[in-house]
């Protein structure tokens, strides 16, 4: 049928494309009927059909027509009337109705538009005109359904989007909770902060809520209806060229930076004081230009009453972020608010295994409100979950096992958190069984994506197998690794009672050559089973040399962190780090290390070990310079100064040569450790460190 073809074509419809719907039609000329019917069947549709008005609503009822084709004029209840009767039904309203009529005056139309009816076929029908106002009508219908579909389900996701958010900031929230002295106090000091846009820093222990705090600050201040934007200070890549605020991203399209999103708004520093210099200037950069309108509010860790910083932190950065700051309590100084917040993360973890929240035991309410909680809000949260988890009955009590001092991670139990880094943290922990302290080194994959999580666990599982293969007294022993319930790496190291190299000289002075001698020949004892066993430390720095005392003994050297130790005989060993990443401590580099070579020998470690020495006697590096850059070709290019020329103390000529040997531009001109081990008791020094000497310093 072309006619039809063409019908529909002028539409923008094709036959093979119509959807199937419902079709009533309503004459009480038989003649009428059948001249619709075949005008219609070729479309597809199912078609039924009335010669009465009570017909037609008796079938409209049966069949939920999408569309009804409906005479005027019938005896008995006309057309008008079955159109009023289906619109006052809400089963029946939605039916488009079109009435068919020879009636051709306006007033007969305009009744018909008034009871409902949608258009009007003039009699005697012309198929084209049917076909194209029944199809235009039915898709017309079908698009505003799926609309209306559309729409129900929009709201449905917007309802859902608002319960998680609510729930997402009560959790956020959960910090602020209670009415404690302390709690109320943080308030007041929240709401004058709410009233300035000066940058505000934000201390206190770890888990404290310190990004509750700055959400309520922002959420209470002018700029309420701007953006909060959070930037993770650790995990800021770490290029001399990357923008502090690198540019974020969607669906993989680079968009504005953070900085650009933030503008008029509140810009979040997590951590801040673990920033590297590079972006410390530009963050310093940032406060002293009003031109950007961000509001600046950071966090970092508290000690001893006051905000702690790196001693290499910018100095000009440090005063600017402690000029105004505010300090979040550790829940050792809210016991008032332990029950509100107990009843909270209850009330939260049951919600989530969809089940009622159980009344809380009163013996196990006052185990919590006066157990000390050094992990505090984690640790609190954690010890709720797996409470609530394990309950089977209408009241909730805590094992005492849970209540042990320290956060539960394995075996062990967290106590401590003894420092922190680029890569994770360490913490001082107590097997549970054993009762054995240990060092804790966690890493968290939080924020990294599929490919930076790889290459992160293959890194962390490479220096606990690599360590724990390592059998020299001087390279620190593992005990355990395993991953937490919540993805978090960790291994589990001897706690060593002592202190880093870097900060013995920073604290208490240079050291002798007699103990510099001594401490390089411990050095050498794990560095040579490792080469030996074709391992390269790649970043022997003071920082990951600790001296300690083991039972009697004074000054013994562990070797720490082999983190990012390569292994020869492994493909994949020189792609632990990024491809444009340079292997080491810039201080400490070696000039192989600073061209990126990719295949570093066992002789980088021993340039970095000779950068050691230096600083042990001379109190300084090597070399220096403004930039990561420029250090590295100092290390490439320039001579060492003399360490006689540079040091406030003599040096044994035989011990400065044997330190300049190791920092020989060429890898071959220098010794191996083992060698450098026999050269260094070959100059009698070592032996001349006695124990009366390190127990007068260790005293």
């Amino acid at each position: 049928m072309e006619w039809l073809d063409n019908a529909l074509s002028a539409v923008g419809l094709q036959p093979n494309r119509i959807e199937a719907q419902r079709i009533l039609l309503v004459d009480d000329t038989p003649l009428n009927l059948q001249v619709l019917m075949d005008t219609l069947k070729d479309l597809g549709h199912k078609l039924t059909a009335a010669n009465s008005g009570p017909r037609a609503l008796e079938l409209a009822h049966k069949t939920r027509p999408d569309l009804v084709l409906l005479d005027v004029m019938m005896p008995g209840m006309d057309g008008y009337e079955v159109c009023r009767r289906m619109k006052a039904d809400p089963e029946l309203r939605d039916t488009i109705v079109v009435f068919c009529s020879a009636l051709e005056d306006t007033s007969s139309k305009v009744l018909g538009f008034e009871v409902g009816g949608a258009d009007f076929i003039t009699k005697p029908f012309q198929p084209e005109e049917v076909v194209a106002r029944v199809t235009t009508h039915l898709a017309l219908s079908r698009l505003l359904r799926q609309l209306g579909e559309r729409n129900a389900e929009l709201e449905r996701e917007l309802q859902l989007a608002s319960d998680f958010r609510a729930e997402a900031l009560e959790q956020l929230n959960a910090p602020l909770i209670g009415n404690s002295p302390a709690i109320q106090a943080v308030r007041s000091a929240m709401a004058a902060a709410a009233n300035t846009d000066r940058a505000l820093l934000i201390t206190g222990e770890p888990s404290c809520g310190a990004e509750a705090a700055a959400r309520t600050i922002h959420a209470g201040s002018a700029r309420h209806q701007r953006p909060f934007i959070v930037v993770d200070c650790p995990n800021l890549p770490r290029s001399s060229q990357s923008n502090l605020f690198e540019p974020a991203r969607t669906d993989g399209i680079a968009e504005a930076t953070k900085l650009a999103l933030a503008r008029g708004g509140t810009l979040f520093l997590d951590a801040v004081h673990r920033m590297n210099a590079d972006h410390q200037q530009q963050l310093l950069d940032l406060l002293n230009d009003p031109s950007h309108d961000v509001r600046v509010i950071a966090t970092s860790p508290q000690r001893s009453g006051n905000a702690t910083f790196p001693d290499n932190f910018e100095p000009w950065l440090t005063h600017e972020l402690k000029r105004y700051t505010l300090r979040m309590p550790p829940l050792i100084e809210r016991a008032d608010d332990l029950p509100d917040l107990v009843r909270h993360f209850v009330s939260a973890h049951c919600r989530r295994l969809g089940q009622p929240a159980p009344t809380i035991a009163p013996e196990t309410m006052s185990q919590l409100v006066g157990y000390s909680w050094p992990g505090n809000l984690r640790e609190l949260e954690d010890v709720v979950r797996r409470s609530v988890e394990a309950s089977q009955g209408s009241v909730l009590r805590v094992e005492s096992r849970l209540l042990q001092q320290g956060i539960p991670l394995g075996n062990y139990r967290l106590t401590r958190r003894l420092g922190s880094g680029a890569m994770g943290e360490v913490w001082e922990a107590n097997h549970q069984l054993l009762a054995r302290s240990a060092a804790v080194k966690l890493i968290s994959l939080e924020g990294h994506d599929a490919a930076q999580s790889a290459s992160t666990r293959r890194r962390f599982e490479r220096e606990a197998r690599v360590t724990a293969n390592l059998r020299s007294r001087n390279t620190v022993e593992l005990y355990d690794f395993g991953v937490s319930e919540e993805g978090t790496f960790y291994y589990v190291m001897e706690l060593l009672d002592g202190i880093d190299l870097y900060d013995a000289v920073r604290e208490y002075g240079t050291m002798p050559p007699a103990r510099v001698a001594d401490l390089l020949t411990q050095v050498c004892c794990s560095l040579a089973e490792a080469h030996k066993a074709g391992l390269v430390h790649r970043d022997i720095k003071p920082a990951n040399l600790f001296i300690t005392q083991l039972g009697v003994e004074l000054d013994v050297l562990k070797v720490l962190d082999f983190g990012i130790v390569s292994e020869s005989t492994e493909a994949d060993a020189t792609q632990l780090t990024s491809d444009d990443a340079i292997a080491g401590t810039p201080a400490y580099i070696s000039p192989e290390a600073a061209m990126a070579i990719a295949k570093l020998t066992d002789k980088a470690d021993i340039y970095s070990l000779g950068c050691v020495a230096y600083w042990l006697i001379t109190g300084q590096p090597v070399f220096e310079a403004p930039t990561t850059m420029a250090l590295a070709m100092k290390h490439i290019m320039e001579t060492p100064p003399l360490l006689s020329q540079a040091s406030h103390q003599p040096v044994p000529e035989a011990l400065e040569e044997i330190i300049l040997r190791c920092l020989a531009k060429e890898p071959a001109e220098r010794p191996s450790a083992i060698d450098l081990w026999w050269e260094l008791l070959d100059t009698g020094l070592p032996q001349q460190w006695d124990v009366n000497q390190a127990t007068d310093w260790w005293e």
